[in-house]
């Protein structure tokens, strides 16, 4: 039976962290300000994790520590790069954490850059990338890289962030449904307390003040949703615009090209990484991976001047 919505009161917290927005939405049964104070110590604890914009984080301590140092770490960070590590080899390399001196290197980083780097810096950092270039201690809780690299978790802390909040707020008897936004990564529960399903638009990367298309979170048993597009962070150098998607390969940005990806999975981590690495992927050889993963996935391209949506197979499942 449907929960009354006269039991319950609906409240919003916004704020920001990890260089971006959010807002949690919850309808309860009692006043929130608890549980939105702790929300927000879990999202603090995961930045200072996983933020490469903290000096004294986590990340930070593993990017300056030695080559085959190990670097004593948390339960949450060791979860999250050895999900990346198993994307990175499932991608075979396209998606790769171990960029960070390249994302640097091309300003989208903590560092300031006002210039094109040189061939050479390019050419060295990309022969040091690599899924087995960090390695991880689940018994002693440790990372260390073998290779001079350093880590750039930003494309999978947020998706993973909002798994703990959704985590923390399901077990929560008084909490009777919610929904947790952080930059643009979405997790809810699958209806809101009058039955109703929770509504995400999908940006028209041709013109980011329009909705393309909606998705109901009702459609899904769990519903986590993450987008990864070209049209979120560019720079230009020489007259050309680059997103800020890296190919670990080249050591050079894609060119700015008006495209998202948006992958619905089961959790926000997953969707996080596999957003960004189907984004970073040539189209044909995304949509394949897609199709093979079993994934539920929504292509949004640019076709002679018009937006193209594109299903994979799995979502094609999916009644929308």
């Amino acid at each position: 039976m449907a929960q009354d919505e006269s039991d319950v009161d609906v409240q919003i917290y916004k704020s920001n962290i990890m260089g971006t927005s959010y807002s949690v939405t919850i309808h309860s049964k009692v006043d929130s300000q608890n549980t939105f104070f702790q929300v927000s110590n879990i999202l603090n604890e995961i930045n200072q994790d996983m933020s490469t914009y903290i000096d004294n984080s986590l990340i930070s301590r593993v990017n300056q520590s030695e080559i085959d140092q190990w670097t004593k770490v948390s339960k949450d960070f060791i979860e999250v790069l050895n999900y990346a590590i198993e994307i990175c080899n499932q991608s075979k390399g396209i998606y790769d954490v171990s960029i960070g001196k390249l994302v640097n290197l091309w300003g989208f980083g903590p560092d300031k850059v006002n210039s094109k780097p040189s061939k050479d810096n390019i050419n060295y950092l990309t022969s040091q990338v690599g899924c087995d270039s960090v390695q991880t201690d689940v018994d002693s809780q440790s990372v260390r890289k073998v290779r001079d690299v350093e880590l750039d978790l930003s494309s999978i802390a947020k998706g993973f962030a909002i798994d703990k909040v959704y985590e923390f707020l399901i077990n929560k008897e008084e909490v009777v449904s919610f929904f947790i936004e952080l930059g643009g990564e979405v997790r809810s529960t699958s209806h809101k307390p009058n039955s109703q399903p929770w509504k995400v638009g999908i940006i028209n990367p041709l013109e980011p003040s329009k909705i393309i298309h909606t998705f109901f979170s009702s459609d899904y048993l769990s519903f986590a949703m993450a987008t990864s597009g070209d049209y979120r962070n560019i720079r230009i150098f020489d007259d050309m615009e680059m997103s800020h998607t890296i190919d670990p390969v080249s050591g050079v940005p894609s060119e700015y090209s008006k495209k998202s990806v948006s992958v619905i999975s089961t959790n926000g981590m997953s969707a996080d990484a596999l957003s960004t690495a189907l984004n970073a992927m040539p189209l044909q050889k995304a949509i394949e991976f897609a199709n093979t993963k079993k994934l539920k996935v929504l292509f949004v391209l640019e076709e002679e001047g018009s937006p193209k949506l594109i299903f994979s197979e799995e979502l094609q499942r999916v009644k929308i």
